[in-house]
């Protein structure tokens, strides 16, 4: 999977990426509402919001969990690409 050539620069770039994940044995984001302010005025969150719901990635993009890009699929009926690890 590429990774997109963001037009602008992303709010996150000087955060910790592992803040965008769940921490192994947690089912919740360790801050929640400090990604979502991150995110909410980032000049590039609409193109990160558009490619995580067109591709199966995991992790906070675009101002939304995992859960919450699983709602907008389905009430938009998206398909997501697999996510592709690099296994054969």
């Amino acid at each position: 999977m590429e990774y997109p050539d963001w037009q602008g620069t992303p709010n996150c770039r000087s955060v910790d990426s592992e803040e965008f994940f769940v921490p192994d044995g947690s089912s919740t984001y360790r801050e929640v509402k400090m990604l979502k302010k991150i995110c909410s005025n980032c000049e590039v969150k609409k193109q990160c919001l558009d490619y995580s719901l067109k591709n199966a990635v995991f992790g906070f993009w675009g101002g939304t969990t995992e859960y919450e890009r699983k709602l907008m699929r389905n009430k938009l009926n998206i398909t997501p690409k697999p996510l592709y690890l690099g296994y054969p």
